[in-house]
């Protein structure tokens, strides 16, 4: 049996069920908001060992018969609407949490990717150490909340650095979503950095950029793709900005020595998974930016059926992966 534990809004797990469904495989869709209304757990320990399962409304699963578990997109439980009181509510919702994350924690079985391996590798900073210890380039990079700091920096830099969120990419102010993208700051907005005073920021120098290449690494299999930011100006310092559907992809060719790095980095953060952003300098240079642990991909094989990502993820699952990365 293969959990997929996610939420009703996560497409990419469509895409890939989808894949699981024409193969007939055993598998279930956990959307982590519906518990514990729609899902109830049993867990139970004794001296003969742990027992349990999980019971949804058209199935049962017990927690033995778990192979696999791709831990996607998870978000909070919801509690019942008939809790009112705004205190009982959020002790339901953090008995619920609890819960749930004593039971992944408790499972044997294979994970892509085993949550705290996943959360550790969220870490900017440890990711960028990590990458290094694997041979990878790096721009030079700096946290600091100390303004004479982020100004001698950036002169040190030749003034030409980028500032990058550590965390927290999207920020809600009154129903309205605004994303923090990658932002190159010039000698005309240097006087921005005496902000870091009042939270660390990430700092780096500016890499020039021929392309910039997203690597997908599905267990040891290795998928890139060349994005054409530069061919626009609104992508020119982060491909993620502007119209994707007019973003330029096409397939490529990884060096085996940057590859073999990038399979590295994957299985050094203890993951099964991870979509690695790269620059391609006009040096010829790769230089690592950063990975997410669990990146968006479909977007790829929907633009090129014949890259076989949802296939390989499947075969990843179905198998039950790589002995020593459960």
């Amino acid at each position: 049996m293969i959990i997929i534990v996610t939420n009703r809004q996560d497409y990419t797990a469509d895409f890939l069920i989808l894949e699981l469904q024409k193969r007939r495989a055993d598998y279930v869709r956990f959307n982590t908001e519906d518990f514990p209304q729609h899902v109830q757990v049993s867990w139970q320990i004794s001296n003969a060992g742990l027992e349990g399962y999980f019971a949804f409304p058209k199935t049962r699963v017990d927690f033995r018969d778990i192979r696999s578990i791709w831990y996607r997109r998870p978000i909070p439980p919801i509690p019942s609407p008939e809790i009112e009181d705004p205190v009982a509510r959020e002790f339901a919702l953090d008995e619920s949490q609890a819960s749930l994350e004593g039971i992944w924690r408790s499972l044997d079985c294979f994970w892509v990717s085993n949550p705290d391996n996943l959360k550790k590798a969220e870490l900017k900073l440890y990711q960028l150490k990590t990458a290094s210890k694997v041979g990878f380039l790096l721009s030079p990079t700096m946290l600091t909340n100390s303004p004479e700091v982020a100004l001698a920096f950036h002169k040190d830099q030749d003034e030409e650095i980028v500032y990058k969120p550590l965390r927290r990419g999207r920020l809600v102010r009154d129903q309205n979503v605004s994303l923090i993208y990658t932002n190159l700051v010039s000698s005309r907005e240097v006087d921005k950095l005496e902000s870091v005073l009042f939270a660390p920021s990430l700092l780096q120098r500016y890499v020039a950029k021929h392309l910039e290449i997203r690597v997908t690494i599905i267990g040891e299999k290795v998928f890139a793709i060349a994005l054409h930011s530069q061919e626009h100006v609104e992508s020119k310092h982060d491909w993620r900005r502007g119209n994707r559907a007019l973003l330029r992809h096409e397939p490529h060719l990884l060096p085996v020595e940057v590859a073999s790095k990038c399979i590295a980095l994957v299985r050094t953060l203890g993951l099964a998974f991870g979509a690695i952003d790269l620059i391609l300098t006009p040096n010829g240079d790769y230089v690592f930016l950063e990975i997410n642990p669990n990146g968006q991909w479909a977007w790829i094989q929907q633009l090129y059926p014949e890259i076989p990502m949802r296939e390989t993820l499947a075969d990843l699952l179905m198998s039950g992966g790589l002995s020593d990365n459960t």
